[in-house]
């Protein structure tokens, strides 16, 4: 059901109710009103009676036969003993009370309405003042009041009817032309595809909700835009990384193919392309982590773990190679420093930024790699004096196939992929990665990572004590 029509019967069913609960109002407070003019002009007859006894009635058989008109006033005067002594003309042989209401009119006065033959009749009784018990009765029709009730109960209910229903008829055009702009917006959205990379949605001039909307519509589809944009990027990188190690694993497969070959020509070409199917092994390995990192399914071991041992394995491994430049790696952490973390993934971590400083690191400069608890987490450093990351690419940092200079050459560097690991392993943590150059010269990357379990998110992590 669309919204402006349901917006238009609800507006219709609670303007109903409101409108049949104020007539019904209006319907009882006229009704009392009535009642309480009626009472007045009953007990003034009635007064009338007690001054002039003789004046408002004749002796019973002086009774005119049947009913009074409407608005005619009756009056009875009814002894101790049940029996009506005088009446009015027109007013009925019997008494209009019953014993019991006689007795309780003698006490105080009586009101009520009673049906005498067929006719609404409202009586006002109390004692009268010549003793042996005579009560003085009035009463009236109520024919022409509940006939003017009738009237204008109907005149409501007609007058109602027609009211709701012209007013869910303007609710409805009213909703819909509030709802205009939203279509409209609709309409536009529906009309874009994934090529149109420019078009956004018209925002309205009113600054309104409906702009509010617009604007953020084509925030999303901006956001939308760069995902999507990103993704391609991605498949082009990754495509474009992966087809380099598979010609050369073809090519060294289809030489070690050819006839004449020496041993020591196989043995190189197989050599070869083991050396690039591992290459391919750690491109398909980094990828796969990236993926699981996207979707919160990385799933992480987390244990107490000796964070000064850790950093200090991963300066060992870096040793040969650090000395082969001409660099030294130096840990700096509190003997005893511990963490509750994943111990293989945080040292994968350290390992790529102690790999990605390495190789820009001059001679004769070292590698810091730094730890320390503070404020319930645990912040690691990894400093070199190299020339630094270029300003245009700290943003993105810790994008996929992302590299300071954009040449794809293995004797340049990795993939791109290894600061994005370590991205995807500190937030696995739920701490954050940031590269910044230092004044003195050279890059830094800091990792702030909570140091304890209660800091963690749940999700994919597994725990292990």
């Amino acid at each position: 059901m669309p919204i402006r029509l349901r917006v238009a019967l609800v507006f219709a069913l609670a303007l109903a109710i409101a409108f049949a609960l104020g007539g019904w109002l209006f319907i009882s407070q006229l009704s009392a009103a009535n009642l309480r003019t009626t009472d007045s002009a009953l007990a003034a007859r009635l007064s009338q009676v007690r001054s002039d006894p003789e004046g408002e009635t004749s002796p019973i058989a002086a009774v005119l036969p049947g009913g009074p008109a409407p608005g005619e006033y009756i009056v009875q005067v009814v002894d101790g003993s049940g029996r009506v002594r005088r009446a009015s003309p027109h007013a009925p042989q019997a008494s209009m009370l019953n014993a019991a209401e006689l007795s309780q009119a003698r006490r105080h006065k009586v009101i009520l309405t009673r049906t005498i033959d067929d006719q609404p009749l409202r009586l006002f009784a109390a004692s009268l003042p010549e003793g042996d018990g005579l009560v003085g009765i009035a009463g009236v029709s109520l024919a022409a009041s509940d006939g003017t009730l009738r009237q204008v109960t109907a005149g409501l209910l007609v007058g109602g009817t027609a009211f709701v229903i012209l007013a869910g008829i303007g609710a409805y055009w009213l909703a819909r032309a509030a709802l205009a702009p939203v279509e409209r917006l609709r309409r536009e959205a529906a009309e874009l595809s994934e090529d149109d990379t420019g078009a956004t949605l018209r925002v309205p001039g009113t600054h309104d909700e409906i702009a509010a909307l617009a604007g953020t519509m084509n925030d999303l589809l901006r956001r939308l835009r760069g995902a999507l944009a990103r993704q391609r990027a991605f498949v082009a990188d990754a495509s474009h990384e992966l087809r380099t190690p598979f010609a050369v694993l073809h090519g060294e497969l289809e030489l070690a193919g050819r006839p004449g070959r020496s041993k020591e020509e196989l043995s190189a070409a197989v050599a070869s392309a083991a050396e690039e199917a591992s290459r391919l092994t750690r491109i398909t390995d980094d990828l796969l982590l990236l993926a699981r990192g996207d979707e919160n399914k990385l799933a992480l071991q987390l244990e107490r773990t000796d964070v000064t041992s850790l950093l200090a394995r991963s300066a060992d491994r870096a040793r040969v190679r650090a000395e082969a430049a001409g660099v030294t790696c130096r840990v700096e952490a509190a003997a005893g420093l511990t963490a509750v973390v994943d111990a293989g993934r945080l040292r994968q971590a350290v390992d790529n930024l102690v790999d990605n400083a390495l190789r820009f690191a001059p001679p004769g400069t070292e590698v810091a790699i730094c730890a320390q608890i503070a404020a319930g987490s645990l912040l690691i450093e990894v400093s070199d004096s190299g020339p630094g990351f270029p300003a245009e690419f700290l943003p993105h940092a810790f994008e996929r196939f992302r590299r300071p200079d954009q040449g794809r050459a293995r004797s340049e560097g990795g993939a791109g992929l290894g600061l994005a690991i370590v991205h995807a392993i500190v937030s696995a943590h739920g701490g954050t990665a940031v590269a910044a150059n230092r004044p003195e010269g050279g890059a830094t990357i800091s990792l702030d990572i909570p140091a304890g379990i209660d800091a963690l998110a749940a999700g994919a992590i597994e725990h292990r004590d």
